[in-house]
């Protein structure tokens, strides 16, 4: 499992886990041109209550790998 982070622009901060699939469908939708805004939403919702600042994604894959990624909501 990793940790999603998202802060927000009001200075909240939502965290929940996902698994370790989600590192597959960034990496898909990378490829596919989306990025920012349009990559959180293609990830995860696009209904947000105060708006992200950026989302955040870390932890140790099944097989070991490191993942700290972040993805600027502009």
């Amino acid at each position: 499992m990793l940790k999603v982070s998202i802060s927000t622009v009001d200075g909240g901060l939502q965290e929940f886990n996902e698994p370790d699939s989600i590192i597959a469908k960034l990496s898909a939708l990378r490829r596919d041109g989306h990025v920012g805004k349009e990559l959180v939403h293609a990830l995860f919702t696009d209904d947000w209550g105060p708006p992200p600042v950026g989302v955040r994604i870390r932890g140790k894959l099944e097989d070991g790998t490191c993942i700290d990624e972040y993805i600027p909501y502009e």
